[in-house]
């Protein structure tokens, strides 16, 4: 594992760069041909064109950027490494999203890969579906139909207030989260209490004025009908979004094949045992397919090395898996369809993760 990644660090050059300055432009000019196209009508080209820039620009822009991934290229610019990107007034230039970049870094980048399917893991579908999609009430046949609505509106819903949750408790003092009820997430994006006045501060309010409000009224010069239209596409856009995002992030971490942790992992071994078995991968290969997965595909790769850039992931992706086969640790690449249908039976409680015995594997970690 450590040469490996001593080989990866050579290969990071100018490529990666150029790599990511092209993800940048495609996503660029899909929300500029999108927004040119969306006062003419409601129309699919222009749905799908805005809600492709603003899923990639997320998964994979702002993404990798966060991690690290670019610090150490050669030449990256200030603003595409993460002491810059997202920073002060380049906030809404770089990253436009219901998302807030410092709330994201500590609930993603600290606490999701360091605490991977252990109880401080805020990302644990189960637990966060708990109040939703559990309720002994609700029959098993609308717990799935449910599943859809709740992936509809799940940055709003679930991601952005757990994300900003994280953040407040971390200001006050909490190292790691409590553990934490988990139906409360839901009332986290309430106003009226300390969680909600900043996500709707900061977030919610600013980002919808500005999707929803500024740049549909932009179109009123030609007529109101021309700026309805463009608010009509902006809103189905960010439906559609909801859904690509959820079916390619929420699905890399459940199922019941998928472990769940006891404690800390005990040196380096562990951990990577735990980052592996605790993702899986989806088809990889090729930029369109890599794009309509968010680079979320390298998922096993990118939890074992979080600060590598795209285009490395593409070529760790065989070596770390053959690695795996030889050593007999599990390695899981399926369809994200497949995934998506593990993902709901554990969300409305037919299917449970299962708690995995490292003990099982300790002769692997030893190594």
């Amino acid at each position: 594992m450590k040469a490996l990644k001593r080989e990866l660090d050579e290969l990071r050059g100018p490529e990666d760069l150029a790599h990511l300055r092209t993800v940048i432009r495609l996503t660029q000019g899909a929300a500029v041909l999108g927004w040119a196209l969306a006062p003419l009508a409601v129309n699919p080209v222009s749905i799908l064109l805005l809600a492709f820039a603003r899923s990639i620009r997320w998964t994979c822009v702002a993404h990798h950027i966060s991690h690290k991934g670019y610090d150490r290229v050669p030449n990256q610019p200030e603003h595409l490494t993460s002491a810059g990107f997202a920073k002060g007034w380049r906030r809404w230039l770089d990253w436009a999203d219901v998302l807030e970049p410092d709330a994201w870094d500590r609930e993603h980048n600290q606490l999701h890969h360091h605490r991977l399917g252990e109880v401080y893991d805020p990302d644990v579908v189960e637990r966060n579906a708990a109040e939703m999609l559990q309720p002994g009430w609700l029959p098993m046949p609308l717990r799935y139909v449910a599943v859809f609505f709740v992936a509809s509106v799940w940055k709003w819903l679930v991601f952005a207030p757990s994300n900003r949750r994280e953040l407040v408790d971390s200001r006050e003092g909490h190292r790691l989260p409590p553990e934490r009820d988990p139906h409360m997430d839901v009332h986290v994006l309430m106003p009226w209490n300390k969680y909600g006045r900043e996500i709707w501060a900061t977030s919610y309010l600013p980002y919808a004025a500005l999707v929803f409000g500024v740049l549909p009224a932009l179109f009123l010069v030609f007529g109101w009908q021309y700026a309805l239209a463009a608010l009509v596409n902006s809103l189905l856009a960010e439906w559609l979004t909801n859904l690509h995002t959820f079916l390619v992030v929420a699905t890399n971490h459940a199922g019941e094949d998928i472990p769940r942790f006891e404690g800390k992992a005990r040196g380096k071994g562990e951990f990577y045992i735990r980052q592996i078995t605790g993702s899986v991968n989806f088809r990889t290969g090729g930029l369109a397919n890599d794009l309509f997965h968010g680079w979320l595909n390298y998922q096993i790769e990118h939890h074992v090395w979080p600060d590598l850039t795209m285009r490395q992931y593409a070529i760790a992706q065989p070596r770390l898996q053959a690695i795996c086969e030889a050593h007999g640790v599990p390695y899981l690449q399926q369809s994200v369809w497949r995934r998506l249908v593990a993902l709901a039976h554990v969300m409305v409680g037919a299917r449970q993760a299962p708690v995995l015995e490292i003990e099982d594997l300790s002769a692997v970690a030893a190594k």
